[in-house]
């Protein structure tokens, strides 16, 4: 499990790039906000970069004579262990505009790996006997992706040839459904999570001596957290918080009402709270990073999954 890490001393990194040339935007004034989840959808960055001057801002968005299409930002502490990268992407849009008398602004929004997602083809045709498991590098390597963590695949070999043709991500989607699976695009790797188990790593402890911000809070998406911003936060992965101190909810009496998970309200109509686990380990299933270097904010807002008994899971770390 993690260890305590110093958190002080804020610090932060932007660059955008291109084919022959970079340019370091960390020393600006800068506000930002990610946002990653178990989802298929493509991670995304917001950022806001405060006073560039005119020859800057016409260098960036006209795009000639050199073209910035890539976007990095790091952000943490300067303790080594607390720094690190949480966004790196391709940028989708430009936007500048003026704040105020004094404040002129240039908006970045870039979105990570949304090319293989919105344009991945695969055309490829695979053989009887093929493992299912080849089904899911055949789809990456069609997306112009590598392929990251997959859990054990079930169902064998194809009992006949079979040909793959289509969007990436409709047959990773139907891949991924068949298997009880959620799956996403991080890095540029294809990567597969079990809806009631983890990705192994490491397991990020939040309590106050670690950064946590405020109270948990029980909701119908899950239970949400924050904590001083941690680029060690990783979707899929385990955090653990002691669930006395999640504020629970109170349905219909002195007793919190028990259901089975429904994240994001799957059925319209239909408010139940997510579970609470009984060994306070949860899967992360939304991580929003937000950060203002001149501000107060510098905030990791999670949204974890309970991952309990009740729901079928083979926690990898026991108990």
């Amino acid at each position: 499990m993690s260890a305590s890490h110093q958190q002080w001393l804020r610090k932060s990194s932007l660059v955008i790039s291109g084919t022959n040339e970079s340019l370091d935007l960390s020393e600006m004034h800068f506000r930002f906000r990610t946002t990653e989840m178990n989802e298929e959808a493509p991670n995304t960055l917001s950022v806001r970069v405060y006073n560039l001057s005119q020859d800057t801002v016409k260098k960036i968005t006209n795009q000639t004579p050199v073209e910035y299409t890539l976007v990095e930002l790091k952000a943490g502490y300067q303790d080594n262990d607390s720094y690190g990268t949480i966004f790196t992407g391709t940028i989708k849009q430009y936007r500048k505009g003026r704040e105020s008398a004094t404040d002129t602004y240039l908006d970045i929004l870039a979105a990570e790996d949304d090319i293989a997602y919105n344009f991945g083809v695969v055309s490829d045709q695979v053989i009887a006997g093929t493992p299912i498991s080849e089904i899911v590098s055949r789809t990456a390597k069609g997306m112009g992706l590598e392929v990251g963590y997959i859990p054990p695949i079930s169902g064998g070999t194809l009992p006949r040839g079979k040909v793959l043709w289509g969007m990436g991500r409709v047959i990773a989607r139907n891949l991924a459904n068949t298997q009880g699976f959620g799956w996403t695009i991080k890095a540029g790797k294809l990567q597969m999570v079990p809806l009631n188990s983890y990705l192994p790593g490491e397991i990020v402890v939040l309590n106050s001596a670690t950064g946590m911000i405020g109270i948990p809070e029980q909701t119908n998406e899950g239970v949400r957290v924050r904590c001083l911003l941690n680029p060690r936060l990783y979707i899929g992965g385990q955090m653990q918080i002691d669930n006395e101190s999640i504020n629970k909810t109170v349905q219909g009496g002195s007793k919190s009402l028990v259901v089975g998970q429904l994240p994001y309200d799957q059925w319209a109509g239909v408010s139940m709270p997510a579970d609470v686990t009984a060994d306070g380990f949860y899967m992360m299933y939304v991580i929003e990073h937000s950060g203002d270097t001149r501000g107060t904010d510098w905030y990791s807002d999670v949204i974890g999954l309970a991952m309990s008994e009740r729901n079928g899971t083979v926690n990898p770390y026991g108990s």
